[in-house]
């Protein structure tokens, strides 16, 4: 008797995209956070993590008080509009919504929504301010702010060299995993994680050929993703 066809996997959609950013960016204010996820979920995450952000650059993004990181903020402002458009498909608000999402307080809110829209960048106390750091007489604040600067302008390309020096084919497939986690955890075992993520890369058959749902054993192996412990449970029902 043939297996049931699990339900397909809905649209990736960026209401969708939101909301694992969300998540991501509450688990780098808070690690604790990292707990609430399935044990699966967080080693897709920091795989992810590992293969998309290079090791120097999260060292440097975490000094909040250096002038070069300052610098580096600067530069993602500028570019804040291009990145927010890009992601927001759906003609809403990107920063809105990820801000609801992240449930900031109302001035965090206003800074936001006031990055996306170039206003920010636009405003007199910001520019004024950054006029302070690229004239200021300390020869080592300006080195600094201008490299910062320099590397926030770079940083989407040199993430893209990183990504390409570090991804593999399975990047795709745990790009997926993470996207779609909260319906994956629904599932009833490793063939059916297979078959909802099979259409995703139908067009790819070196990928998906005869050998696709052993490929994926060996990395939800990689990543303790199994259901053993729901299995057992439903055959004691039965």
């Amino acid at each position: 008797m043939p297996r049931p066809l699990p339900t397909p996997l809905p649209d990736l959609t960026p209401e969708r995209l939101l909301d694992r950013i969300a998540e991501a960016m509450q688990v780098g204010l808070d690690p604790t956070r990292l707990k609430s996820f399935p044990v699966w979920t967080r080693h897709v995450m920091l795989i992810l993590k590992e293969q998309f952000l290079p090791r120097e650059f999260a060292g440097l993004l975490a000094g909040g008080e250096s002038i070069f990181v300052e610098g580096v903020a600067v530069a993602w402002v500028a570019k804040a509009r291009d990145i927010a458009e890009a992601a927001d498909s759906g003609g809403g608000r990107f920063a809105r919504k990820l801000a609801e999402r992240l449930a900031l307080d109302a001035p965090s809110r206003e800074i936001a929504e006031r990055v996306e829209t170039g206003e920010l960048a636009g405003a007199n106390d910001f520019q004024e301010h950054v006029m302070r750091r690229l004239f200021a007489a300390d020869f080592t604040e300006r080195r600094a702010f201008v490299e910062g600067l320099a590397v926030g302008n770079r940083l989407p390309e040199l993430l893209d060299r990183q990504a390409k020096r570090n991804t593999t084919d399975a990047t795709g497939i745990y790009l997926l995993l993470w996207f779609y986690w909260p319906e994956i955890s629904q599932l009833k075992s490793i063939g059916e994680v297979a078959r909802v993520l099979e259409p995703f890369f139908a067009k790819n058959k070196n990928l998906t050929g005869a050998h696709w749902e052993e490929r994926i054993r060996k990395l939800a192996n990689r990543l303790g993703l199994s259901f053993r412990s729901k299995q057992q449970r439903q055959r004691k029902l039965r």
